[in-house]
């Protein structure tokens, strides 16, 4: 065989192998938790969605429609997955493929978790496209290229908002392309191509940005967040070999404009998200796209290292064993793991029968979990809602048309263990759950209570506020005014202590306006300023969340 068909089949047989265990894998283990979320996302195609853009639900939809199960979910998954190592491949442009190779093996993340339906999937995979076409682009300037790295910035825009991360610190490594009319001509049409999901934002008030900015929430701030984070990135570059990853992508030198910007990726959003971990938790997840710069660069300096490219070659039968393990892990249902913490993948049709045998044929609420709500969606096939208290945050399921086909109707509520009204418990699987029924029940989370104004000002312990009120649908309105929930104020007053529920003691009754003008006397005060937010009191004890953050500002301090 001549060395090009040598070089054909040996890349043949890795990306044959590489996609086939990954189909296996994405068949055989269950689903995660967000997930299964996603899954739900594909029931409401949409421009959007609360936490993401829609290209995830895009490719769970096209997968569910070919095959059932948790293989329909993740097919389009893994197979871009797959698409996304040769795209970097063709970027690093290798003369030692075999290297090439033993780089990706040794990243555990790339085997692992490209069989995992989450949005990070297409990021890196439509980060990997536009590093390529952003290449051609630079290489040569022709209307054909501008026009495809303007799809591709869309893509990737829809794939998850970190890649405008990605797009801007590329323009920013290169700001002469602004002097050119075709990158005018590309950020147009950009814009132009995103513009249905930025009307889809703009009609339901903005609900990502002001969750990702002001609404995440985030465990009382620890010093372990910085060595949390800086741990994270070394096992995602690896996990035994990532800081010789890093290292060496920092030290080779770009040779063309694409290679400027993957390394100035790589440092901007290191250094963004380690700034980040100084003031709140980092998702380590968050730098994923760095994978793509990380092997190219990478690869281009230990290409010419002999000393250290073995390294690669040594530790590879330890990762390989690490993540055969890993993969059997996930794979296999033993009593021995329904004691592992956070265990996501194990179970579930276990307990989500165990649930729906108990509700004896009621629909079932899930009180702070969106992610149980829609495992239960997914492995039973009844629909679930989730009830997001003022103890959890808004998702979705503030914005799907289900909590109205609810009301005044038994439900059967499922929360955490110890969870509020809930007396009666269950344990299944690895899951422990408080229970209840709700003989009639009624809960008003998709009611929008804006209040008017981003401050407000407490005088001697009263404060006067406007809310305006609106909801996805009259029919909603209508029945919380004739049941009149009442306003409550979520006041946060920080130093790891739970919300403070303050009764306005008004009911939700409507103006020819929509608005609700309230003025109540709030406890006492110790600091000068508090985020509150705005609930509603349904019949289950505690109250939904129905605003964003708001400042209260304390003007005796």
């Amino acid at each position: 065989m001549s060395s090009m068909g040598k070089l054909i089949s040996n890349r043949l047989l890795f990306y044959s192998c590489w996609l086939l265990l990954s189909l296996v894998q994405a068949a055989g283990t269950e689903l995660f938790d967000d997930e299964a979320y996603y899954w739900v996302y594909a029931q409401f195609l949409d421009w959007g969605y609360f936490d993401h853009p829609p290209m995830i639900a895009v490719m769970i939809k096209a997968g569910t429609m070919l095959f059932p199960g948790e293989f329909g979910v993740r097919f389009f998954v893994v197979i871009m997955g797959t698409a996304t190592l040769y795209i970097i491949e063709k970027l690093t442009r290798p003369n030692d493929l075999q290297l090439f190779y033993v780089i990706v093996l040794n990243i555990a993340i790339l085997q692992i978790g490209s069989i995992i339906a989450f949005p990070d999937i297409p990021l890196l995979f439509f980060t990997a496209l536009f590093f390529w076409v952003y290449r051609l682009f630079t290489e040569k300037q022709h209307w054909m290229n501008a026009l495809l790295l303007s799809i591709v910035i869309a893509f990737l825009l829809y794939s998850k908002y970190h890649g405008l991360l990605i797009i801007l610190i590329t323009l920013i490594s290169n700001l002469k392309m602004l002097k050119k009319p075709l990158t005018w001509l590309v950020i147009s049409l950009s814009f132009f191509f995103y513009m249905p999901h930025i009307m889809w934002q703009i009609q339901h008030g903005l609900p990502s940005y002001y969750y990702h900015l002001f609404e995440r929430v985030s465990p009382p701030y620890s010093i372990s967040f910085i060595s949390d984070y800086v741990v994270g990135q070394l096992l995602i570059a690896g996990p035994l070999l990532g800081w010789l990853m890093i290292w060496s992508a920092f030290k080779h030198k770009p040779i063309d404009q694409a290679q400027k910007a993957m390394k100035w990726s790589l440092g901007f959003v290191y250094v963004l998200f380690l700034i980040s971990s100084f003031t709140t938790r980092t998702e380590a997840n968050w730098t994923l796209p760095l994978i793509v710069p990380l092997i190219v660069l990478a690869y281009q300096y230990l290409e010419a290292q002999e000393k250290l490219k073995r390294w690669f070659y040594r530790v590879l039968p330890v990762s390989l064993v690490l993540i055969l393990m890993m993969r059997i892990f996930m794979l296999l249902d033993s009593p021995f793991i329904k004691n592992f913490p956070k265990d996501e993948y194990h179970f579930n049709k276990t307990w989500t029968s165990a649930v729906k045998e108990k509700a004896n044929g009621m629909p079932v609420v899930f009180t702070n979990s969106y992610q149980r709500a829609s495992k239960y969606w997914f492995y039973t096939g009844d629909t679930a809602f989730s009830l997001n208290s003022y103890l959890y945050r808004r998702s979705n399921y503030n914005i799907w048309p289900l909590e109205l086909q609810l009301q005044q109707k038994p439900v059967f509520i499922v929360g955490s263990k110890g969870t509020a009204g809930l007396s009666d418990s269950l344990i299944s699987g690895n899951k422990s759950f408080s229970v209840g029924a709700d003989s009639t029940f009624q809960s008003y989370s998709q009611i929008v209570l804006k209040q008017v104004g981003s401050k407000v000002a407490a005088k001697l312990r009263s404060i006067s506020v406007t809310l305006k009120v609106s909801a996805p649908s009259d029919a909603l309105l209508i029945d919380a005014e004739l049941h009149q929930p009442e306003i409550i104020l979520i006041l946060y007053p920080g130093n790891k202590q739970l919300p403070w529920l303050v009764p306005t003691g008004k009911k939700l009754v409507l103006s020819n306006t929509n608005e609700v003008k309230l003025k109540l006397v709030i406890p006492e005060l110790d600091y000068k300023n508090y985020q509150i937010r705005w609930g509603l009191q349904g019949s289950y004890v505690e109250p939904s969340i129905n605003s964003s953050v708001y400042t209260l500002s304390n003007e005796l301090y």
